[in-house]
């Protein structure tokens, strides 16, 4: 643990790693005027972080693909952790009705 902020400040110095060192972003957006700039970023915020099956995250070892159906968003999502495969649909509105106790 380091004991003053000057120490701090070391540790992460040598822990930074040069950007040109680093592998290539999968998540790269495309530039702000491309016509689907916006899309893109809506997906990345949007798309299933976690497997609805076994919970594990998708981003280290699954698959998510948004297609869309109408006005439906929905992303075809696969589990590498349990090989779950599926649909995860995204809806702006729920309705449901609760039965009478």
């Amino acid at each position: 643990m380091p004991e003053t902020a000057d120490d701090a400040a070391r540790a992460d110095e040598a822990r930074a790693v040069p950007v040109e060192q680093l592998p290539p972003d999968p998540h790269r957006l495309p530039s702000p005027d491309a016509w689907f700039a916006k899309d893109a970023v809506r997906h990345l915020l949007d798309r299933p972080k976690f497997c609805p099956m076994c919970g594990a995250p998708l981003e280290a070892d699954g698959i998510t693909t948004e297609y869309w159906s109408a006005d439906c968003r929905n992303f075809m999502t696969w589990c590498g952790a349990c090989q779950w495969f599926g649909e995860v649909v995204r809806f702006g509105m729920v309705t449901i009705m609760e039965a009478e106790h």
